[in-house]
C-alpha cells in the first residue's frame, strides 16, 4: 500500500513538473518571438543594434535560447515576404544557427536528418546540399521530400539534377510532392536551365513530372523543348506535354497541337482537343470538327466543347452529323444538351425531320 502511494505521488509530482515546464518553455518561446517582432521592422542600424542586445540580455539567459530561435525564424521563413526574409536570415547569421544543420542532416534517424534539410534549405544553405545529396541514400519519404524541397529552395538546379539522377530508380515522395518541390524552385534563368536539362532525363516517368510542375512563363521560354516532347515515345509525357502547352491558351502552337489529335493514344488526343479551344481559327476549327468522329468518346466531348464558340461551329458541327455515326451524334447531341444550346439542338432536329 505504501508503495502504490509513493508511486501515485510520483506520478502526480511528474505531470506537475512537466505541466510547469512546458509552461516556463511557451513562455520563454512567446517572450523570444515577441522580443524579435519588435525590432525586425526597424532601421537598419536599429535592427543591427537590437540583435546585438537581443543576444546579450536574451540568449544567455536561456540555455536552449538559440534552439527556440530557430525554430521561430524556421516557421517564419516559410511565410516570410522578402524584407522579413532578409531581416531572418540576417539574425541567424549573427547567432551562427546555421552550422548546426549539418550535423542533424548527417543523422542516421531520418527524421533528424529531414529536419536539418529543411533548416538547411530555408536558410539557403549552400555549403551542406553535399551532405543532403548523401543523405538520399537513406531510404525515407519524409526525408527525401525535405531534401528535395531544401535543395529546390537553394535554387541551383545542377543540385536538382544530381538529386533526380541519384534517386531516379527510387522516388518514394508522391507526384503532388514532386510538383510541389519543383514549382518551389525561385523562377528566372536557373529554372529554366534546369528545366531544359531536366525534359532530356533518361527517366520518362521523370519528365512527365517535371512537365507537370512546369509555370506558364517557363512554357513560354522553353516551348521548343516541350514541342520535341510531343513524339516522345512514352504515353504520359506525351500527355504532360500537351497539357504543359495548353496553359498557353490562344497562345498554344496550333499546328503541334493538331497533329497531337492523330496521336495514337486517346489520352493525349482528348487534351489535345481541350487544348485546341481557345486557338480560334479555321484550321483548329477543322481539325476539331473532324475528331467529332473520333472513335473514343472523351476525344468526341473535347472537341465539341472545344469547337462550340469558333466562328462557324453549327455549321461544321451539322457537316459532322452527316457521316451518320451514332456514337457521334450521341456525343454531340449529349454535350449540346449539357451546355443548354437548345438553338443548336432544334435545327439538328430540324434538318433530320426533313430527311
Amino acid at each position: 500500500m505504501g508503495f502504490l502511494i509513493l508511486l501515485l505521488i510520483f506520478n502526480i509530482s511528474r505531470k506537475i513538473w512537466i505541466a510547469i515546464r512546458s509552461k516556463h518553455i511557451e513562455a520563454v518561446r512567446l517572450g523570444i518571438k515577441t522580443r524579435i517582432d519588435s525590432f525586425l521592422l526597424m532601421s537598419e542600424s536599429k535592427f543591427l543594434n537590437s540583435i546585438q542586445i537581443f543576444e546579450k540580455e536574451v540568449c544567455r539567459k536561456h540555455r536552449n535560447c538559440h534552439y527556440h530561435i530557430d525554430e521561430y525564424i524556421i516557421a517564419s521563413l516559410e511565410t516570410a515576404g522578402t524584407k522579413l526574409r532578409k531581416r531572418l536570415l540576417a539574425i541567424a547569421v549573427y547567432l551562427n544557427l546555421y552550422p548546426g544543420c549539418l550535423a542533424e542532416i548527417k543523422n542516421k534517424n531520418p527524421v533528424i536528418s529531414a529536419r536539418g534539410s529543411r533548416r538547411a534549405g530555408l536558410y539557403n544553405f549552400t555549403e551542406a546540399a553535399d551532405d543532403m545529396l548523401a543523405a538520399l541514400g537513406v531510404l525515407s519519404s519524409e526525408n527525401q521530400f525535405e531534401i528535395l524541397m531544401g535543395l529546390a529552395r537553394m535554387g541551383k538546379g545542377e543540385h536538382i539534377k544530381l538529386a533526380f539522377d541519384k534517386i531516379k530508380n527510387s522516388v518514394i515522395v508522391n507526384e503532388r510532392a514532386i510538383i510541389e518541390i519543383l514549382s518551389v524552385f525561385p523562377a528566372g534563368r536557373e529554372k529554366k536551365k534546369l528545366f531544359h536539362s531536366l525534359f532530356r532525363h533518361e527517366t520518362s516517368y521523370l519528365v512527365a513530372l517535371f512537365l507537370k510542375a512546369i509555370d506558364r512563363e517557363t512554357t513560354k521560354y522553353l516551348i521548343d523543348d516541350m514541342i520535341m516532347l510531343l513524339s516522345h515515345e512514352d504515353k504520359e509525357v506525351r500527355a504532360s506535354a500537351v497539357r504543359g502547352l495548353a496553359s498557353l491558351n490562344e497562345q498554344a502552337p496550333a499546328k503541334e497541337l493538331i497533329d497531337a489529335l492523330k496521336d495514337n493514344d486517346w489520352e493525349v488526343r482528348a487534351l489535345a482537343a481541350k487544348a485546341l479551344g481557345p486557338i480560334r481559327i479555321k484550321e483548329v476549327s477543322l481539325a476539331l470538327s473532324a475528331a467529332l468522329n473520333d472513335k473514343q468518346w472523351w476525344v468526341r466531348q473535347n472537341a465539341v466543347n472545344s469547337l462550340i464558340g469558333h466562328p462557324g461551329y453549327e455549321t461544321l458541327i451539322i457537316l459532322a452529323l452527316e457521316v451518320k455515326d451514332r456514337f457521334s451524334r450521341d456525343s454531340i447531341i449529349s454535350t449540346l444538351e449539357n451546355r443548354g444550346n437548345t438553338a443548336l439542338l432544334k435545327k439538328i432536329n430540324r434538318l433530320a425531320a426533313l430527311k
